[in-house]
């Protein structure tokens, strides 16, 4: 009998399984991720986070403190030029923020698995995208329960990884 076909087989069906342990979980607190893209003029970046991170629960805020804690995530993130810094040579200027999560749409009923994320979209207008190198990443100091953010760039100059931490913010490139 050929072992070959079962072997084939074998690695066919268990390949997925080992990419995805080598992935990180899709919601763990004090983590996120950001994806950055440098098209043109343009500076794009998405990011991608359990909202624990960001106010300390993930469910509808039931407290005035609560309310005011989704208040004050929401104003410090629709100003990102505090919180994402561009190479100042390249002249990056914010040009819109989108902000997606339950806790911002109260009319919406919440999907009630205690796992709430927030996505953001930034984009920037950079008028020297020639002289774009590196981003410095604000969000640890203004969100204190975030500890790791996985960035990914992708840019004219290829593609690259980093792991920030309140350590290391600066993304380079």
């Amino acid at each position: 009998m050929n072992r070959l076909p079962c072997v084939f087989i074998a690695t066919v069906c268990l390949l997925p399984l080992s990419a995805a342990a080598g992935e990180p979980a899709a919601h763990v607190h004090g983590a996120a991720s950001l994806q950055v893209a440098s098209d043109g003029k343009n500076l794009t970046l998405n990011l991608e986070s359990p909202l624990n991170n960001f106010v300390g629960f993930e469910h509808a805020p039931r407290t005035e403190k609560q309310k005011a804690a989704v208040r004050a995530m929401a104003e410090r993130l629709n100003q990102p030029a505090s919180l994402f810094i561009a190479s100042p040579a390249a002249a990056c200027t914010p040009l819109s923020v989108k902000l997606e999560s339950p806790v911002l749409e109260p009319t919406k009923p919440s999907a009630g698995d205690g796992h709430a994320d927030l996505d953001g979209e930034f984009v920037f207008r950079c008028e020297h995208p020639e002289a774009l190198r590196a981003l410095e990443v604000g969000l640890f100091q203004a969100f204190p329960r975030l500890q790791r953010v996985d960035a990914q760039v992708a840019g004219p100059r290829g593609q690259s990884a980093v792991r920030l931490s309140p350590q290391q913010r600066r993304i380079a490139w």
